[in-house]
């Protein structure tokens, strides 16, 4: 009796273990579906409908970018066309899983980065506070803007808040010119390029026999194509008053005007009408700047202009 009633208790004992065991496999289960299924979004916004976007940081004018018919524009602090690609990343911040809710009345706003808020952006109407890293799941602190008690702090994953920061040449369109801009001059160091507008043919002053239509028309279609490395604030200190290396005359008559810096190793093209400056790669400046033949070769210098 006492072996039956010892061996009835193991194997209690053994299936006590074994329902525990079921039950953590189960529990981990449930974590990681959760994990992998699609959580509720931060906002029920459609990005494609969104038409306004304004970014708010401490110490740093206010960005405002509008959807036109011709793309995102920016409005302020200047008016130029919108990297498409930073676009596309402020507008991800609606349709962001949340990872979960963090209870108002048992944090400190400010501890969390949301009051007053590091970043903070405007979808339209929509506005939405970022604040800091949670430390343990490496989740980010946001919240939508509303009247207490209805606020709400979510935690959504990190992503990189350098398009949020508030240096707003991070999110100017890459192309040196406008929207579809119709150049009818280029003045380079030692070079003029106009364009007829009867024949709508370019031709170099002074005359120049080294300056075929090929290579001119290489140089006319790098103005349109070339794409800078990236766009920053100024180089150098300069204005609009000051003298331009390059000016670019369109239809419309509006003249940009550039100068020419290098500065760490790199070559920039700095606007003068406007705090930027374009990075370039080595090859686009000789591609924007400088005749070339078939081959890729310059005028010599018994030719040059």
């Amino acid at each position: 009796m006492k072996l039956q009633t010892v061996n009835l208790l193991l194997l209690g004992v053994a299936a006590g273990l074994f329902s525990l065991l079921v039950m953590d496999e189960n529990r981990e289960q449930a974590k990681i579906q959760m994990a992998i299924e699609h959580q509720p979004a931060l906002t029920a916004l459609d990005p494609n409908a969104i038409r306004t976007i304004r970014l708010a940081n401490p110490d740093s004018a206010e960005i405002v970018l509008q959807k036109t018919t011709s793309g995102w524009q920016m409005k302020a602090p200047v008016d130029i066309a919108a990297d498409l690609v930073r676009i596309a990343d402020l507008l991800s911040i609606a349709g962001r899983e949340t990872r979960g809710s963090v209870d108002i009345n048992a944090v400190q706003l400010a501890d969390l980065g949301l009051e007053p808020a590091r970043h903070t952006i405007a979808l339209d109407d929509t506005v939405i506070a970022i604040g800091t890293l949670e430390p343990l799941k490496r989740s980010r602190y946001v919240m939508k803007a509303a009247a207490m008690p209805d606020r709400q702090v979510k935690l959504v994953d990190d992503f990189p808040v350098e398009t949020f920061d508030g240096e707003f040449t991070d999110l100017v369109n890459k192309a040196l010119l406008p929207y579809e801009a119709v150049m009818t001059r280029i003045d380079l160091p030692n070079l003029t390029l106009s364009r007829d507008t009867i024949t709508n043919q370019w031709r170099p002053e002074p005359a120049n026999d080294a300056a075929s239509p090929d290579a001119i028309m290489r140089l006319v279609d790098a103005w349109h194509t070339v794409l800078a490395v990236a766009t920053m604030p100024p180089m150098i200190d300069s204005d609009v008053h000051d003298k331009a290396d390059v000016t670019i005359s369109l239809d419309n008559g509006q003249r940009l005007g550039f100068r020419i810096v290098d500065k760490a190793g790199a070559p920039f093209l700095q606007r003068l009408d406007l705090p930027i400056s374009y990075q370039l790669a080595s090859a686009d400046r000789e591609r924007l700047l400088t005749l070339k033949d078939a081959g890729g070769n310059a005028p010599s210098e018994r030719t040059r202009p």
